[in-house]
């Protein structure tokens, strides 16, 4: 990348903000050291940008989150269209619907995202805490898991209608932020995507060389 000697990416590995990143580093193609933080470290993203939030990017040197604002600087070559989007009139209410998948996704999903290899016991106990204040107990999201799977599969109708023959040429910041989001269902056990929102996640999967818990396994190896 032009102008950038080094890039370091600081994320959680569920957290759909710090997938876009992620996605658009693989699809763009650039190389980046990786530091994935325990959810219970909040030194680490204070010390670097003042607040607890992920992603972070390092770019030589200086940090920056907000994942749009990075994806908009790494991709300098405009492939994903990110800076005419995010400034365009269609913006706003495309991160309204974002919202509404990042909320049942979130209901469904988070139960289960706590017992990755990702988290700690310490971190696990850290982010169920946190999070309950806003969704109430986990212990109850699970137990509506039923009503909740019925609430995302009716929105999953409306997403379908969104969606597009991906494929390397035509890939948009909106497939990646769509994608972000909606991943973190595949993990939830009694959850199917519909054949059309499978293969669109699987297409944008192997066009961005997204792994996405890979790293839990892989960063201890020689």
């Amino acid at each position: 990348m032009r102008g950038i000697m080094k890039l370091k990416l600081y994320h959680y590995l569920h957290c759909p903000f710090c997938v876009r990143v992620r996605m658009a580093l693989g699809y763009i193609g650039l190389s980046y050291e990786s530091e994935v933080l325990s959810y219970d470290d909040e030194k680490t993203p204070v010390e670097l940008c003042g607040v607890k939030m992920l992603p972070i990017m390092v770019f030589d040197g200086q940090p920056m989150n907000e994942s749009l604002d990075i994806i908009a600087k790494l991709d300098q070559n405009n492939r994903l269209n990110t800076q005419d989007f995010t400034t365009g009139h269609e913006y706003k209410s495309f991160v309204e619907v974002i919202n509404m998948i990042g909320s049942v996704v979130h209901d469904l999903a988070m139960p289960w995202w706590i017992y990755t290899k990702e988290f700690t016991p310490e971190a696990r106990e850290y982010f169920e805490k946190k999070k309950s204040v806003k969704r109430g107990p986990f212990s109850e999201l699970v137990k509506k898991k039923d009503i909740n799977i019925e609430r995302a599969q009716e929105v999953m109708l409306e997403v379908e209608k969104m969606i597009h023959d991906v494929n390397e040429n035509n890939l948009h910041i909106k497939d990646i932020m769509l994608a972000s989001h909606l991943w973190g269902l595949y993990i939830v056990p009694e959850w199917q995507f519909s054949p059309k929102l499978h293969n669109y996640l699987q297409k944008i999967k192997r066009i961005t060389k997204f792994d996405y818990l890979g790293e839990a396994w892989y960063k201890n190896e020689n």
